[in-house]
């Protein structure tokens, strides 16, 4: 049976979300989509060039603001962006480990060029430029690692927790600060995430206007 590449990267994706990552595999796959292993390697010469496809797919399905709209300001876009990239990696299951091993796309260059000149002609230099990128998309793929982490663990020590409040009660500091972000029992990671990727662009914000005109 002729099977396109298409066909091969849903049915990926489908049981990624089923089994993750470490227990995706090309015979698996070969036996959900009912052909022979090698039928695959026309398409993809190992895992690791399916999982650039499937990042690639994860990104053009769910990161719906990858690129600058007409007109936005670079700030708006940083914030947008580092949102939409968050949620894309939480709609599939180690979405983060997905894309923090994989390699980009002609076309995700194609991407980054246009991300680029929005900083450079906000006044960034290319380098500038580049560094925040790599900094806010990495700043969010350790998040989400960390977030997915947790969920996982979870779900295997379910009604298991233990007492933190008690734990934290002799480092006063630490427990003030904990409570901030306490939410129903676990941690606002909303609220974490919001916190430092705020101070990520400001700290872009102080850099373009220490040494550049505002």
């Amino acid at each position: 049976m002729a099977i396109d590449r298409g066909q091969i990267v849903d049915e990926a994706m489908t049981l990624l979300n089923e089994v993750g990552i470490d227990k995706l595999t090309t015979r698996k796959l070969a036996e959900r989509l009912n052909v022979q292993q090698p039928a695959l390697y026309w398409h993809f010469r190992n895992k690791s060039a399916l999982l650039d496809a499937i990042n690639s797919e994860m990104l053009a399905r769910y990161h719906t603001h990858r690129l600058p709209a007409p007109g936005e300001d670079w700030v708006d876009f940083t914030y947008a962006t580092a949102r939409s990239m968050r949620k894309t990696l939480l709609a599939v299951r180690d979405g983060a480990r997905i894309a923090a091993g994989t390699r980009p796309s002609t076309a995700d260059f194609a991407d980054a060029e246009l991300q680029l000149k929005l900083y450079v002609d906000a006044g960034f230099t290319a380098e500038e430029a580049l560094h925040i990128s790599i900094s806010v998309a990495r700043y969010v793929v350790g998040y989400v690692l960390e977030e997915q982490g947790e969920r996982e663990r979870q779900a295997e020590e379910e009604g298991q927790d233990g007492d933190i409040d008690g734990a934290l009660e002799p480092f006063p500091i630490l427990a003030e600060a904990f409570r901030s972000l306490e939410k129903e029992g676990t941690i606002n990671t909303e609220q974490a995430f919001e916190r430092g990727l705020r101070y990520m662009v400001e700290g872009m914000r102080m850099s373009r206007t220490g040494t550049k005109k505002p």
